[in-house]
C-alpha cells in the first residue's frame, strides 16, 4: 500500500469531516483531526445536548455496513495519495451504488460518495451477505491452482503481524493484519499462500510460512522441532497415533532430529520445493521406548533394528522415514507400498517389481536425499539416515516435557 504523508492525510481528513458534518458521522471519523487545540472553558451552566441526526435512505436503497475496524475511503476505486479522504469506523452504514474490481462505491448519510475496499464491508441483509459471501468463496476455489486441503484445520499466526492480501500475489491489495497467536480455518493452497477463514469471519490469502499447524514447538540441545525448521513440510507422525502395527500411540507427534542432520534435510527440502514438491514427515526422532515397542510386535530385525542389542538413527535423532507431496496437485507421489509396510514389497532390492512411475518416483526422491549427504537402507524405500559430523539426541527422551514456545517467538527469516 502506497504510504501518505501526513499533510496529504489531515487535508483528506478535514474533507472528510466537513462532508460527515452534516450526518452526524464526523465524530465517528478516527485520525483526521488536526494539531491539539487548548482546552475549552467550561461553561457554568452545561448547553442542552443536540440529538445527533438519524440516517436515512431510500425505501429500495440497498445497504452496505463496514465490517472491518477502521475503512478507509477515497475519491476514486484505487489508493492514490492524493484520493484519500479519511475512515469510518466499523458499523456505518451506507447505500451501495456499485462494484469496480476490488472497490465499492458507497453513497454515505448526507449525500457524500466516497469508495472503499469491498472486503471491507458487507451487505446488511443477511440474505445477501450470505449469497455474496458464497459467491466470494466458489470464486477463489475454483481457481486453476488452488488445492484444497482435506480437512480445515487450524493454523495459528507465527509473525507478529502478518500481512493479509485479496488475492494470493505479493502485490495483490492488503485488507487484513494478523497477530501472534491468531488462530485461521485454512480452506486450501494456492502457490505461496492459504485461502484462511478469520475469526471475524472473512476470507484472506495469508503466506504459508508463517502460518504453523501447531501453536507451539519445543527446544532441545543440538536438535531443531522440524515443525518451524520446515515450515511448509507435511507431518503424520504414524507413530504417535494409532495407525501404526502396534496399534498404539508411542509417543507425542513431535518431530524433532538433531540440527545437522536437520541441516542436510533442509538442503534436500529446498531443492524439493524447487523442484514443484515438498517433504511429508512420517517419523523423525523416535525414543527407544517405542522401538522397544515396534520390534517386539514385528520382531524382525530386517524390518525395526533390535533395541536389545543397541541403537537405531532414530534414536539418535538422525534418520527420516518420508514421501514427497506434488505442490501442484497436494497429492502424495505414489511410491512403493503404503508407509510403514514391514514386508519384502517395500525393499529396494525387489524395484524390478515396481511400475515405471513408482521406480521414478522412488529414485527422484532417493537420488536428491543422496546428493544432500544421506544414506539408505535396502530394505525400506522410505528410510534415509545421515551419517556424517554432527551430535546426536539424547537415546530416550521425554518429548512431551521439551520445553515448548509459541510459534510467533520463532525467528523464521533467520532458518
Amino acid at each position: 500500500m502506497e504510504k501518505i504523508s501526513r499533510r496529504q492525510f489531515l487535508r483528506g481528513g478535514a474533507a472528510m469531516a466537513l462532508g460527515l458534518a452534516a450526518s452526524g458521522l464526523a465524530p465517528m471519523l478516527t485520525g483526521c483531526g488536526t494539531e491539539q487545540q487548548p482546552a475549552a472553558v467550561v461553561p457554568s451552566t452545561p448547553p442542552t445536548p443536540e440529538m445527533t441526526p438519524v440516517p436515512t435512505f431510500a425505501p429500495d436503497a440497498v445497504l452496505y455496513e463496514t465490517t472491518v475496524g477502521m475503512t478507509n475511503c477515497y475519491s476514486a476505486p484505487g489508493e492514490p495519495a492524493d484520493g484519500f479522504l479519511g475512515v469510518i469506523p466499523d458499523g456505518v452504514q451506507a447505500e451501495f451504488l456499485e462494484e469496480k474490481g476490488e472497490y465499492t462505491r458507497l453513497a454515505l448519510p448526507g449525500g457524500m460518495e466516497v469508495w472503499v475496499s469491498s472486503w471491507m464491508v458487507d451487505p446488511v441483509d443477511a440474505e445477501k451477505r450470505s449469497k455474496r459471501d458464497a459467491s466470494y468463496l466458489r470464486e477463489r476455489t475454483e481457481r486453476p491452482h488452488y488445492l484444497e486441503l482435506e480437512q480445515r484445520p487450524l493454523f495459528t499466526c507465527a509473525a507478529q503481524q502478518l500481512e493479509c492480501r485479496s488475492y494470493p500475489e505479493d502485490d495483490a491489495h492488503l485488507v487484513y493484519m494478523l497477530t501472534a497467536g491468531t488462530q485461521v480455518t485454512v480452506y486450501g493452497r494456492e502457490g505461496d499462500y492459504y485461502l484462511c477463514k478469520l475469526p471475524i469471519g472473512r476470507f484472506v490469502y495469508a503466506p504459508v510460512r508463517y502460518l504453523c499447524c501447531d501453536s507451539s514447538y519445543r527446544t532441545v540441545q543440538n536438535g531443531v522441532d522440524l515443525r518451524v525448521f520446515l515450515p511448509e513440510a507435511e507431518f503424520d507422525i504414524l507413530f504417535a497415533s494409532r495407525n501404526n502395527i502396534t496399534g498404539e500411540s508411542l509417543y507425542p507427534p513431535i518431530p524433532m532430529m538433531e540440527e545437522q542432520t536437520a541441516q542436510h534435510l533442509k538442503v534436500a527440502y529446498e531443492r524439493f520445493r524447487a523442484d514443484g514438491y515438498t517433504i511429508k514427515v512420517y517419523d523423525a526422532y523416535r525414543p527407544k521406548s517405542a522401538q522397544f515397542k515396534l520390534y517386539d510386535a514385528v520382531q524382525n530385525g530386517w524390518f525395526i533394528a533390535n533395541p536389545y542389542s543397541g541403537n537405531s538413527w532414530h534414536q539418535l535423532g538422525r534418520a527420516i522415514d518420508m514421501s514427497l507431496i506434488d505442490l501442484k496437485t497436494g497429492k502424495e507421489l505414489v511410491m512403493p507400498t503404503p508407509m510403514h509396510t514391514f514386508s519384502n514389497d517395500a525393499a529396494r532390492f525387489n524395484s524390478k517389481q515396481w511400475s515405471d512411475v513408482v521406480r521414478e518416483n522412488m529414485e527422484y526422491m532417493t537420488n536428491v536425499m543422496l546428493e544432500s549427504g544421506f544414506t539408505l537402507l535396502s530394505t525400506e524405500w522410505w528410510h534415509f539416515q545421515y551419517e556424517g559430523a554432527g551430535a546426536s539426541l539424547e537415546i530416550n527422551m521425554d518429548l512431551e516435557g521439551l520445553p515448548s514456545h509459541p510459534v510467533w517467538e520463532y525467528n523464521f527469516d533467520e532458518v
